[in-house]
């Protein structure tokens, strides 16, 4: 409706409202009147920029005549229309992704009827691809444990939707580690059906590849970054068409990060969106929020209050996700049910001489600091006191890189040097997680003799870590493979090995459980034993118990049926108890 207000219509800097602000300073006041009487159900707020209107409210402006002449950015406008279509088919794509879980395979070849070629899928992936491609959708939340074939899953998804003309192109942003293997594996399973090509190297070469006219492009979450407004300009240009896929998703989690604004801007370009997880919520029920609200445009969420506190904050979600939430999640055990077992032994070694010195002052030094400071310097100074409490466990593993002049062999070299020679005495192979530089470069070059190859941050090179991951699996020679559960933890095959040793570990939860399953996957025959050496009566051991504390936390969270890992002490408690048993009855 016309009037002689004329007011433009933006997206705010933050992605939750829009604003919009009269071309007339004069204005304001009556243009907050107009929004209010055309929208009494609707909370409009004012600031100085003008009125405002939240994100989950903005589709009303297409249900109302307003007595204002509105004129809309493409942004806004797009924006509005998203969550408007969003909502209107919203419940009905919650029933049909729940019908298609519940149903398992049988449902989901009723949506596939139409489709060749799936013959080579499990069950479990053609339940998704259904799930995926249901006419009217716009994203799912593919959650399945890692191992369990979602990088597949995602491939044949996108076959489908080409296929029925809904998709004409898919950007693909992953860890840096991932991005090399979408080309080889859409190469695997599509040969030369599709172009795909990696945006990496100078601006130059990134503008080329976006040039190329491939199907598909493929890069990492710091590119997306840097070349947001080119990736926005041709997501764009497909008008809808344009399909998004966010790998390990849980790189979104944090919705202040710049890597997740600028995927939630590209998203509003693109009519489907998918986020691929298999640890999507490794800190706190909070992680899942941003990966929903990338695929379904914040409606999982919408108007709730999550608090801060994670055991609060747990069932809100958790009901959030079941009633509202687009998602599926299958587990390796139920849908690989041949994968071999798995077993987790923790292995308490004493610190050496030098270093239990070492690490006893810096514990002291530490202690007298934090009794010695008020509470809100301690907020202040929060990061230092982190680095000093993240040094302790550095000194576990190494104190070389902590103390200047140290000279002496720590204890868990000395303990991988009996394990090392055993086991690979007996030709088997052994993955060697380790997170800190000093300790990598202390192995690689202590155990040179077993021909170890290295991934981490130190090898920046794609192809070098390609040829690391290749020797290891091929290589007979090659017996070690050393690396930074931070920089390999996710997405790498290396079940050449059965046997995985932690000599320290992040202290991210999502990058250690992402590498435990890097020998335990499809493929592996045998069973999966883990070693976790832990310096005895240290802050490691808690470290330690914090990490598994955060994996039951998110099963939980996720409603995940799993059977507690075997693990020395558990056994033997088990049959301590037995015998117990037999004493009783003599």
């Amino acid at each position: 409706m016309s009037s002689n207000i004329i007011a433009d219509v933006r997206l705010s800097e933050s992605l939750d409202c829009l604003v919009i602000t009269p071309r007339h300073s004069t204005d304001y006041h009556a243009l907050s009147g107009v929004f209010k009487e055309a929208l009494p159900a609707v909370k409009v707020r004012r600031s100085a920029d003008g009125v405002w209107i939240a994100a989950e409210e903005v589709s009303a402006l297409f249900d109302v005549e307003v007595a204002a002449d509105l004129r809309w950015s493409a942004e806004a406008k797009l924006f509005a229309e998203n969550r408007q279509r969003a909502r209107q088919v919203h419940q009905h794509l919650y029933e049909e992704v729940s019908n298609i879980r519940v149903g398992g395979r049988d449902v989901a070849n009723t949506y596939l009827t139409d489709i060749e070629g799936l013959d080579v899928l499990d069950d479990h992936q053609r339940v998704n691809i259904a799930a995926m491609t249901i006419p009217e959708g716009y994203g799912l939340c593919v959650f399945d444990e890692q191992g369990a074939g979602k990088t597949v899953t995602l491939i044949f998804a996108l076959d489908v939707l080409v296929a029925r003309d809904e998709v004409d192109f898919a950007l693909i942003v992953a860890p840096k580690s991932m991005v090399p293997e979408w080309p080889r594996d859409f190469m695997r399973f599509k040969s030369d059906l599709y172009k795909v090509e990696i945006v990496s190297g100078t601006r130059k070469q990134k503008g080329i590849a976006l040039g190329s006219g491939a199907d598909i492009l493929v890069t990492n979450f710091e590119t997306a970054a840097s070349m947001e407004d080119e990736l926005r300009s041709l997501l764009r240009s497909y008008q809808g068409r344009a399909m998004l896929v966010v790998d390990e998703s849980f790189y979104i989690k944090n919705l202040d990060a710049r890597r997740t604004q600028t995927l939630r801007r590209l998203r509003e370009w693109c009519g489907r969106a998918f986020v691929l997880c298999g640890t999507p919520a490794p800190n706190a029920p909070q992680d899942l929020i941003q990966q929903f609200n990338i695929i379904d445009f914040g409606i999982t969420f919408d108007g709730l209050k999550i608090p801060d506190n994670r055991a609060e904050a747990l069932q809100i979600v958790q009901q959030a996700i079941e009633k509202r939430g687009l998602f599926v999640r299958h587990l390796k055990s139920d849908v690989l049910p041949d994968l071999p077992i798995k077993s987790f032994n923790r292995i308490f070694i004493p610190l050496q001489p030098q270093q239990e010195r070492v690490y006893a002052a810096a514990l002291r030094n530490l202690i007298l600091d934090l009794r010695s400071t008020d509470d809100k310097t301690f907020q202040r100074q929060l990061t230092s006191f982190l680095a000093r409490r993240s040094a302790l466990i550095q000194i576990c593993s190494n104190p070389a890189s902590v103390v200047e002049g140290y000279t002496e062999v720590p204890a868990k070299l000395h303990a991988l040097d009996s394990i090392l020679s055993e086991v690979i005495g007996k030709g088997e192979k052994v993955v060697l997680w380790s997170f800190y530089t000093a300790s990598l470069n202390a192995i690689v070059n202590r155990y040179s003799h077993f021909n170890p190859v290295r991934y981490d941050g130190t090898v920046s090179d794609v192809a070098e870590r390609r040829e690391a991951v290749r020797k290891f699996q091929d290589d007979d020679h090659t017996m070690l493979f050393v690396a930074n559960p931070a920089a390999a933890g996710a997405g790498l095959t290396l079940h050449r090995a059965r046997l995985a040793i932690y000599e320290s570990m992040s202290n991210q939860a999502a990058h250690y459980l992402q590498s435990l399953d890097r020998i335990h996957r499809r493929g592996q025959t045998r069973d999966v034993e883990y070693l976790i050496i832990l310096c005895d009566k240290t802050i490691e051991i808690e470290e330690y118990e914090r990490l598994t504390r955060k994996e039951r936390a998110a099963q939980e969270l996720l409603r995940d049926e799993v059977e507690e890992p075997i693990t020395r002490e558990t056994m033997l408690l088990k049959v301590i108890a037995a015998s117990k048993l037999l004493s009783e009855e003599k």
